[in-house]
This record gives structure tokens, C-alpha cells and sequence, in this order.
């Protein structure tokens, strides 16, 4: 379902020298001693300028029917993941227990579908969302969604959690 790959010091190293976007919201949340605000972090990836190639040459995607979490840095405060979906890829239906999310569109159109849970327990879509590149969005604890590649190109989002995603629930559909 979700490959999980961290990234070795020498790749994050190689990504951090060639990206300076990266670079520089590394060093911004490496300087901080709390979490960051979702507001503040929205805004910072907003305005971050990413090496589409550099980035692309540092990650991979799985072939499953799954996506791809490559972990670029994980500290106590936060977790910078660029997630990789081939077409037709998607996640779960899941919230980030504990942690919110800020995700930039880096290549490829996001799909967010939102959710609400029933008297049952069981998840129904309240409102879909298209992202295009550069487009940020911002989930807060306990928004339930689902991202998913609904084109038939590949699809890159730099995620940053805050703190770091510890865990998930997962939720079944009506």
C-alpha cells in the first residue's frame, strides 16, 4: 500500500546542496525549538522555490498500487516527506493523529477529497479539491482526507508534519 523510503545523509545532503529551497525550510524549521504554525509553514512553502530535477533525481516511486514516502528529514518538531504517486495512486482515507500537514504541489494535479465520519463510523466525501503546482494545502488535526493522482501523469507534494506523523487512522468509506 505506502512504500516507505528515508533518504541516506549523503542523498539528503546532495538534495540540500542542489535544492535551496529545501535548504532554506530546513534551516528554518531546524532553528526553531517548538512546532511551527500551520499558518507560518503554509506561508513558507507558498514562496519555496524547489529544483523540480534535483528533487526528482534524489526520489523514487513505487510500482505497487500504492505511493511512495521518501523521508528527506525526520527531528522531534517535524517531518519533511516529498511523496511520490504514480497515476491512479492514492491513499487511504486517513487523519494524521496528532500531527497537521502542510503539503506543496511540486509536479502533477493533487486530488484532496474530504471527509466526514457517520453515525456508524464509516467515512462519505464532503467536498473534492484540485491542487496544481505550486497550490499548498494545509490540514489541520483531525481533518480525514484522501490524496490521490486522479491524471494520468506522475504527481509530486512536499509534506511537512508538525510533529512528525507518529501514526494514522484509517477509515472505510460509505
Amino acid at each position: 500500500m505506502v512504500a516507505v523510503v528515508t533518504l541516506s545523509d549523503e542523498n539528503r545532503d546532495d538534495l540540500i546542496a542542489c535544492c535551496k529551497g529545501v535548504a532554506d525550510m530546513i534551516d528554518w524549521l531546524d532553528s526553531l525549538d517548538s512546532r511551527p504554525g500551520l499558518s507560518e509553514l503554509g506561508t513558507r512553502l507558498e514562496t519555496m522555490p524547489i529544483n523540480l530535477e534535483s528533487l526528482k533525481q534524489h526520489i523514487g516511486y513505487t510500482e505497487d498500487d500504492g505511493y511512495q514516502r521518501n523521508i528527506i528529514k525526520k527531528t522531534e518538531h517535524y517531518e519533511m516527506v516529498a511523496i511520490t504517486w504514480r497515476a491512479g495512486q492514492d491513499t487511504p482515507i486517513h487523519d494524521h493523529k496528532g500531527s497537521d500537514c502542510a503539503f506543496l504541489i511540486v509536479e502533477g494535479t493533487s486530488t484532496e477529497t474530504i471527509y466526514e465520519l457517520n453515525d456508524d463510523g464509516l467515512a462519505f466525501s464532503t467536498e473534492v479539491r484540485n491542487y496544481a503546482p505550486g497550490d499548498v494545502c494545509a490540514a489541520e488535526e483531525p481533518d480525514i482526507h484522501r490524496i490521490s493522482n486522479d491524471t494520468e501523469s506522475n504527481l509530486i507534494n512536499l509534506h511537512v508534519y508538525t510533529p512528525p506523523l507518529s501514526g494514522f487512522g484509517m477509515y472505510d468509506g460509505v
